[in-house]
């Protein structure tokens, strides 16, 4: 069985339901669509997915694109409203109670769909949909490596395409066209360069300024048919100072800190908690945000990730960011790699330099 086929058998053996109906649109994106469709979300757009037990699922799309042809999934064009609504009542003949993901339904897309469904009982798969997501299979882990590897060698040139008096716009674009040359057309993520003082702000947009002597902060990724990869590295614009070098020296540590936590069976809390704790012991500071998330179709994928309140446990094929970052007047230092739990600890997938690199 192919591993679209796979994935459709696991979700009914843990829904209740004899058929699953998921949407997406230009405005609310559910890369669920691409994981039970095996299509990139680059190519998606405006589209209803339509999913039963013993059939390939249906998709139903305007303006189709002959590339989309695959045998893991049948594909319809539509171009009209009514179209689409008759076909997905024929689609559901005989169905009496249907999946969808709530979260991606608004109030107004939730009463078009009960329009399309009549009487049908319509149920939440969300939570069995993010259990199927947070463990990887194996072609879904090497997808997210290369993406990992394009994000990592886009960083290695950074030195040889940076030139003084470069704007982090500038900069910002010659990254962009690296990931994209290597890796899908669709970034995971708008990329972040933030030099000087900007970099304390932790989703700082590049804006059309010049990057001067101090830290120069980039978080970047790549997708690699359909899957992320996510990381941040800092740089040094000159000579660092001792003071740059040992804060990085602290948030690298505390990074390998929470590395050495993750195994099949750890509480995400107490990893993220374990973290902050030797953060604001060695500098002071404390953490502002998670210290990670999951990886996968998504940039910020299931599982949910790092963060106090979060009491869900690690499993085997898990792949998540591990972030630590401060943030003051000095400006900011945040570094992220990405790793896959493995059955006793973890295997990164990225490799951040232990020493803050000088550009």
């Amino acid at each position: 069985m192919s591993e679209i086929g796979g994935r459709r058998k696991q979700f009914f053996g843990n829904v209740d339901a004899g058929a699953a109906v998921f949407r997406t649109s230009d405005f609310l994106q559910d890369s669920t669509v691409s994981y039970f469709s095996g299509i990139p979300r680059q190519f998606l757009g405006n589209n209803m997915l339509v999913m039963k037990r013993d059939a390939a699922p249906l998709l139903l799309k305007s303006l189709l694109e002959p590339r989309l042809s695959s045998k893991e999934v049948r594909i319809k064009n539509i171009d009209r409203r009514k179209q689409l609504d008759a076909l997905v009542k024929a689609e559901l003949r005989g169905v009496k109670t249907i999946a969808v993901n709530r979260p991606f339904h608004t109030v107004n897309s939730l009463k078009a769909m009960k329009k399309i469904t009549g009487k049908r009982k319509l149920v939440d798969a969300s939570k069995q949909i993010g259990k199927m997501r947070s463990i990887k299979s194996e072609g879904e882990i090497s997808k997210i490596s290369k993406a990992c590897k394009i994000a990592e060698n886009a960083v290695k040139n950074v030195s040889g395409i940076f030139r003084r008096g470069m704007t982090e716009k500038q900069l910002g674009l010659q990254i962009e066209l690296m990931l994209r040359e290597k890796g899908d057309n669709l970034l995971p993520f708008p990329l972040i360069v933030a030099g000087g003082r900007n970099s304390a702000f932790p989703h700082h947009v590049p804006l059309p300024s010049k990057i001067s002597k101090g830290l120069l902060l980039l978080d970047i990724g790549a997708c690699f048919k359909g899957y992320c990869s996510d990381i941040t590295r800092v740089f040094s614009v000159g000579a660092p100072s001792q003071k740059q070098e040992e804060l990085y020296e602290s948030v690298f540590a505390a990074k390998q800190c929470g590395q050495n936590l993750i195994m099949p069976g750890a509480v995400a809390g107490h990893v993220f908690d374990e973290a902050d704790k030797l953060l604001k012991k060695r500098t002071g500071f404390k953490l502002i945000h998670g210290l990670g998330h999951g990886l996968g179709i998504d940039a910020h994928d299931f599982p949910s990730g790092f963060f106090h309140e979060n009491r869900e446990k690690l499993q085997k094929n898990n792949v998540l960011t591990v972030e630590p970052g401060i943030y003051g007047k000095f400006g900011g230092i945040r570094i992220e790699d990405d790793l896959v739990v493995t059955t006793s600890g973890c295997k990164l997938l990225t490799k951040a330099p232990e020493e803050l690199m000088q550009i």
